[in-house]
């Protein structure tokens, strides 16, 4: 059989704009903005915070996003999404994001994020984590598709990140 090469899916984790911070989210908006550009579908919980930062980013450039909701009501995805697709199953939801994605970037966030990073590790699904998150500590991970970077802020940063993206889901 054939094997298809379908688009491929970031799925993009972090917090609300409760628990992230403006830096975070203005990293994560240039981000969606550089995988759009290198044609990647971002899909995320669609929601406030991380999540309509890189939407935002994509949009930008006229990319494609893709919300995964934990609930039934498309409305209460953020108004940077192209498709919803609604659950209905709370808290599970992740796992719908996390095994639909070829990669995780994780950003700043909780306990939800940390579940969403402890799922990807666990199933070995590669996962790139931007900046820190006090709840992990990253010197524990013992994984070959784990990858940190603790800043990105120039062009070379953004170039690296998308070339380690190119190299870890192949």
């Amino acid at each position: 059989m054939e094997k298809k090469n379908f688009k491929k899916v970031i799925g993009v984790i972090g917090g609300h704009n409760h628990n992230t911070t403006a830096e975070a989210k203005l990293i994560s908006e240039k981000i969606g903005i550089v995988l759009a550009k290198h044609g990647y579908t971002v899909a995320t919980g669609g929601e406030d915070g991380i999540m309509e930062s890189v939407c935002k980013g994509v949009k930008s450039v006229k990319g494609t996003t893709i919300a995964i909701i934990k609930g039934n009501d498309k409305q209460t995805a953020n108004k940077y999404i192209d498709y919803v697709i609604a659950t209905s199953l709370d808290l599970s939801f992740m796992n719908v994001l996390i095994w639909s994605a070829d990669c995780i970037l994780a950003f700043t966030g909780k306990y939800g994020t940390l579940s969403e990073i402890g799922l990807a590790l666990d199933i070995g699904k590669p996962l790139i984590m931007i900046g820190d998150n006090d709840l992990l500590v990253k010197e524990n991970i013992d994984r070959n598709n784990f990858i940190h970077f603790n800043n990105i802020e120039s062009t070379q940063d953004f170039e690296k990140l998308i070339n380690t993206i190119e190299d870890i889901i192949q």
